[in-house]
């Protein structure tokens, strides 16, 4: 009972003590056994070789007592054989035994360690050599002249006998002794041996001890509370319940109540995850518009939702454990689905959209978003797949695109209709400008001149509705081309006011231009529109304005510091109900209030081009004694935009000639003809050679070679542009000058027909007057 109390106590002392502690004992135990087990081995077998040693000496003692007894022997012999035959051959032994048996003597002495053998050995040494001196005597007597005596002989031959009877019994004694010691030393040995045995049995036994009870402490101390503790880290990992685990105060009861808090803290976890898994089942199960399903790294569903079996069709047990490439149509199915997996790997995640098909077979639109999943460590876990049906997106995409193309076409048509129709007005207005124009020049009665400014008025007013007509067309579809440029503002102003005063003049309506604030302010945009803005404002304030009035012009820099200009009349305002239709188009405004002609185009395509400039066009304030309209447009200082515009070049042409007999007019319309043969006439005196295609334009040109061609770029059998590049790649043409007289007014067709080298352009209906100087200028280069 004490002894087990004993035994527990130092049990539980052992199993407080630290990691580090235990290892050191259990290592020491059986270390410090061994260690015992081994020097008593080494001691034992120490003994056990000294004793052989012993052993061994004696023997080497008894064969050297042998072989001086065998070197006497033969010595003696050998002399005694001289003696009988003479033969000196038979000395030999003895000449051996005197050389080598000081050497025996020499050997045997350090190894005798028993007193009565040293003895022995000090007193045969003496007789060995007073033997030795008998036989050298005996040797020399047989070798002297004449025959030795026989009594000489005999008296030295039982001298000798009683000397090595003498030896044999010393050396007798001594072999006896050897004998003797022989028997002890090798029971001592066998003695040693059997104790080395028992020391070594002893030792393996006392280290067997020792590593069973380091076992006993390693299998109680640490390893039965390891696999205890492995045992409740396993359970902890299967979400099992754990049993009480016995503590300590060492590094493993510490480990121990630690797993005890962990498994505490993850019971803990586990309902709030389960809580938080419930809430986010609840979150995805409830996304209807949104298919939200898991991957494995092979492209299998494993988990689905409500709103993919929503767009789908396919309920959660039809489709998980299958390939997502169920849901792409056969076209793609092979190739496709492994793309999106490639890609999401390769980039995190990748979204796409396509053609998707549903359980019934039907088709949807779909927006896919495919995100690699992956751990801490970097391992890939699956796929997650987003899928949005966007189908209604889509067909209201194409139903825009369709509309869209719709409205392009049509707006293509209406661009189509209008340069058509400019084009039909434009030729007979031609005709009527042009032998207007000739008709001012000829007749001088006033009456008939007043009935001839009459036509041409109504004709440029026709030409300017026309012009503002596709402006706005130009504008609406997008196409108007402008040539945005750094403009000085106070200069434009004074410009416009110079172009309108003739107008103000006529009305009696004075023009006052308050620029101060301009000096040095640029602004950046196409200085004709800008002008046809500008001469549109002050024409209205005149027309609208009462007779004696005033037009103010305003210059300044608003709060943005853009450039702002003010222009204000003394006119009798804008009624409200005419502002809501103010920058209408076709809407004349004030007509009811006086004779003054209009489009109704004006503010509606200068709101327009001021837009397209990046500027506006506003109404600032209106009231029964005037209106101010103000335009605002980008302004900065000389420096600031002319830095970053390069300047214009102008264009060169290739035209060249001294004068001007013979032109060639390739032209479709009869009347335009009959005008270009008639100024040609009266201002050149030349002659015109008509021609009304253009093959025959050009088989003309190369037969005549005029000096000038006037040339229509709308011909019935091939374009005019084409005529053009004909006659310019042609040698035998290419120096006549063309000018292109065309009803189309778009800067698109002018660019066109500069870029391919004509020597100017004009526009129907023709300005006489340009035409001739056009002419004037070619004539003079």
């Amino acid at each position: 009972m004490i002894h087990r109390r004993l035994f527990t106590s130092l049990s539980r002392r052992f199993l407080d003590q630290p990691l580090a502690f235990k290892g050191l004992i259990v290592i020491a135990v059986p270390l410090i056994c061994f260690l015992i087990a081994l020097t008593s081995v080494f001691f034992a077998d120490r003994e056990s070789r000294k004793a052989e040693n012993y052993v061994r000496v004696t023997l080497a003692i008894q064969s050297d007592i042998l072989e001086l007894h065998a070197l006497l022997a033969e010595a003696a012999s050998g002399v005694r054989g001289y003696l009988l035959t003479g033969n000196e051959t038979f000395l030999a032994p003895f000449d051996k035994a005197r050389s080598e048996l000081p050497g025996v003597f020499a050997s045997m002495r350090p190894r005798i360690r028993d007193g009565e053998q040293l003895a022995r050995l000090d007193a045969m040494e003496p007789l060995v050599t007073q033997k030795l001196k008998g036989l050298s005597a005996l040797r020399d007597t047989a070798g002297k002249a004449g025959q030795p005596s026989t009594e000489d002989i005999r008296k030295t031959l039982v001298e000798n006998k009683v000397l090595l009877d003498t030896l044999r019994t010393k050396i007798d004694e001594m072999r006896e002794r050897e004998d003797v010691l022989l028997a002890v030393r090798t029971g001592e040995a066998d003695a040693i041996r059997d104790r080395s045995q028992w020391i070594t049995l002893f030792g393996a036994l006392f280290g067997l001890l020792g590593g069973i009870t380091a076992i006993m402490l390693m299998s109680n101390g640490i390893v039965r509370r390891v696999g205890v503790l492995k045992e409740a880290a396993h359970k902890l990992a299967g979400g099992q319940e754990l049993e009480r685990i016995p503590t300590a105060r060492d590094e493993l009861g510490e480990l121990a109540a630690a797993l005890e808090d962990s498994a505490r803290l993850l019971k803990a976890r586990e309902g709030q995850l389960r809580e938080s898994e419930e809430r986010f089942r609840l979150l995805v199960d409830g996304v209807h518009d949104y298919g939200i399903f898991g991957l494995d790294d092979a492209g299998r569903v494993v988990s689905w939702n409500s709103g993919a079996e929503r767009i789908t069709g396919y309920e959660a047990d039809e489709v998980i454990g299958t390939h997502f490439s169920v849901f792409y149509p056969e076209e793609t199915r092979r190739t496709h689905p492994q793309q999106e997996l490639s890609q999401a790997k390769d980039h995190g995640r990748v979204e796409d959209e396509g053609w998707r098909i549903r359980k019934d077979g039907s088709r949807f639109w779909a927006n896919v978003v495919v995100t690699a999943l992956r751990d801490e460590q970097g391992k890939s876990r699956g796929f997650s797949k987003i899928t949005r049906d966007m189908t209604d997106r889509k067909n209201a995409e194409e139903a825009l695109l369709s509309a869209r193309r719709e409205a392009e076409r049509a707006s293509q048509a209406k661009s189509e209709f209008l340069s058509r129709m400019s084009h039909e007005l434009r030729t007979p207005l031609n005709s009527i400008l042009g032998f207007g124009q000739i008709l001012e020049m000829d007749l001088h009665d006033p009456d008939t001149q007043s009935s001839v400014k009459q036509i041409l008025t109504a004709g440029r007013h026709l030409l300017s509705l026309i012009d503002e007509v596709l402006d706005i067309a130009r504008i609406e579809a997008g196409r108007m081309d402008l040539v945005l440029e750094p403009i000085d503002a106070a200069e434009a102003l004074q410009e416009a006011l110079a172009l309108a005063r003739p107008l103000a003049e006529e009305r009696s309506i004075s023009l006052h231009l308050d620029d101060a604030q301009l000096v040095g302010t640029y602004t950046h945009a196409d200085r004709r529109r800008l002008l046809q803005v500008l001469l549109n404002l002050l024409s209205n304030a005149i027309k609208f304005n009462h007779a004696g009035g005033k037009v103010i012009v305003a210059a300044r820099r608003d709060r943005s510091g853009r450039l702002a200009v003010d222009i204000g009349d003394t006119g009798s305002g804008i009624s409200p109900d005419e502002m809501k239709r103010l920058f209408q188009p076709f809407e004349r405004l004030g007509k009811d209030r006086n004779a003054t002609s209009g489009t109704g185009l004006g503010l509606a395509l200068s709101k327009h081009l001021m837009a397209a400039m990046g500027g506006e066009l506003e109404l600032l304030r209106t009231s029964g004694q005037g209106s101010i309209f103000s335009l605002h447009l980008p302004a900065g200082g000389s420096n600031e935009y002319m830095a970053h515009t390069q300047p214009m070049q102008m264009t060169a042409t290739d035209a060249k000639g001294v004068g001007i007999a013979r032109v060639l007019c390739i032209e479709d319309n009869s009347q335009s003809l009959d005008l270009i043969e008639n100024v040609m006439a009266r201002s050149f005196g030349c002659s015109v050679i008509p021609a009304m295609l253009g093959e025959l334009g050009i088989a003309l040109a190369v037969q005549h070679r005029p000096d000038l061609i006037l040339l229509d770029l709308d011909l019935p059998d091939i374009s005019g542009l084409d005529v053009l590049k004909r006659l310019q790649n042609d040698q035998r043409t290419q120096a006549i000058p063309v000018i292109i007289i065309s009803a189309d007014a778009t800067d698109t067709s002018r660019q066109k027909a500069m870029a391919a080298r004509a020597a100017g352009y004009l526009t129907k209906p023709l300005d006489l007057h340009l035409l001739i100087r056009t002419m004037e200028d070619l004539a003079c280069k």
